[in-house]
């Protein structure tokens, strides 16, 4: 029997609960925004997580960020790395956290379901960054936590005993399974944690921009994404990029925004690389 949209929101609630770290980054994406903002506040809000705060003092204390002596504090960590930056890093904190779990009844394991975000969340901040239209560290944070809707559905679909069968693609399989799909999941799960509307609306909409009450230039860059990098996840770290896909997008946001093939092929060979950084250091 299919589970009922009143069982799919008790499970969101459940995911909703599982860390404090998602309305961290929230906020802090919010203190990115405010000008009044300084290194005490952006300290004060990691600090208000240990788990959080633990990591972000072992990545500014990590080979990546050699310059200068060890710090101890998080306020420390922060003035030696930057405000900026540190969001980037507690962008890359809680995502690891959210996707670094198996997910069981889709097939994929937690190393697949992060290498897929993580490869997202990068592409998503080199586009923003050669476009220009959009902000680079929303735009991580889009493409990290694109797919966290899955994490619902795959609780309630092991619950239930409805693995993923092999062949059959995730959206059909999420539809069939629980009716809704990872982007409704994860829309509504990033509204509860108190991201920005047009974030949450961005992850609603990335399967179908057009159909958004209001043009979104983020659903429009999820979606661009999803076209280029390969899909349903265990291979996309090393998988070929879909040039069929490029040529058809030219077009498109391609065509909007001024890129061509050798653009996108830049900013995949960039991602790629900054790709290995991030796993090297966490």
């Amino acid at each position: 029997m299919k589970p009922t949209q009143a069982q799919f929101l008790q499970a969101l609630a459940r995911i909703e609960g599982f860390s404090p770290a998602p309305r961290v980054l929230a906020k802090a994406l919010r203190l990115l925004r405010d000008p009044m903002s300084d290194v005490g506040s952006v300290a004060a809000l990691i600090g208000s997580d240990p788990a959080l705060a633990a990591e972000i003092l072992r990545c500014a204390n990590s080979a990546y960020f050699r310059h200068g002596s060890p710090v101890g504090s998080i306020v420390d960590a922060v003035q030696k790395i930057g405000i900026r930056e540190t969001v980037r890093l507690l962008n890359v904190a809680v995502a690891r956290m959210l996707t670094g779990t198996d997910l069981k009844a889709y097939g994929v394991s937690g190393d697949a379901f992060w290498a897929e975000s993580l490869m997202h969340g990068l592409f998503l901040y080199e586009v923003a960054e050669r476009t220009g239209r959009g902000d680079p560290d929303e735009a991580y944070t889009a493409g990290l936590l694109r797919f966290i809707g899955r994490l619902a559905i795959d609780r309630l679909a092991v619950e239930h005993s409805r693995p993923r069968e092999e062949g059959v693609t995730f959206s059909d399989w999420e539809q069939n399974t629980v009716g809704f799909l990872h982007s409704q999941a994860g829309a509504l799960l990033l509204a509860k944690w108190q991201f920005l509307e047009h974030l949450v609306q961005a992850i609603a909409g990335q399967d179908h921009p057009e159909r958004l009450p209001q043009s979104n230039w983020l659903a429009d860059a999820l979606h661009f994404a999803g076209s280029v990098l390969p899909s349903d996840g265990p291979s996309v770290a090393t998988a070929e990029p879909r040039l069929e896909a490029l040529l058809l997008a030219e077009e498109g946001f391609m065509q909007n925004h001024g890129l061509s093939i050798d653009d996108v092929g830049q900013l995949l060979s960039t991602t790629g690389r900054a790709f290995a950084q991030v796993q090297s250091g966490f």
